[in-house]
């Protein structure tokens, strides 16, 4: 019985350390990657906090490979102190929800960090009209994408005045 046990626990341990081999290898960070710092409302349900997050980041990320931001855009992790990276967005998320007449506000302030400095941009704020005609969640979860990506865009467009972050299109503001 005790060898069966002791083969056992050998076994696991084996298969355990097969497992930790093949885990990813972290690849080294590219020169000049933006980072975002996403800041969001506290709740009573961190990993909700953790996925909107998440979410705004992606959205950050898609509209500034669509304005020929070439270099990448990832979030900041917990173990990253945000004061010692290069280039780093800093978005503070005051809202983004259903108003009182069932459209979708988002609003939030954000601050550029780079090598050249730092600079406060200000608040973005975008209300779209709630779109119905999604089957279930994925019409509700595009229109809350929507209301983030037109300020999105805002913050884009006066990013690229700026000039702080090299490869952004200045767009005009209409």
């Amino acid at each position: 019985m005790n060898r069966s046990i002791l083969f056992r626990s050998a076994w696991s341990c084996g298969l355990l350390l097969l497992l930790s081999a093949c885990t990813t290898v972290e690849q080294p960070e590219v020169p000049g990657t933006l980072k975002v710092q996403v800041n969001v409302p506290p709740s009573w349900n961190v990993l909700l906090d953790d996925r909107v997050s998440e979410a705004f980041v992606d959205r950050v990320r898609d509209v500034f490979a669509r304005d020929g931001f070439d270099r990448p855009v990832t979030e900041v992790r917990y173990v990253e102190d945000p004061a010692k990276l290069p280039y780093l967005l800093t978005i503070n998320l005051t809202e983004w929800r259903i108003n009182r007449l069932g459209m979708i506000d988002c609003t939030f302030t954000a601050s550029l960090q780079t090598p050249n400095g730092t600079r406060q941009l200000g608040v973005y704020t975008n209300t779209t009209m709630r779109w119905f005609g999604g089957p279930g969640r994925w019409g509700l979860s595009r229109t809350f994408d929507e209301a983030a990506e037109g300020a999105i865009h805002d913050l884009c467009r006066d990013i690229a005045k700026t000039e702080m972050l090299s490869g952004l299109r200045r767009r005009s503001s209409a």
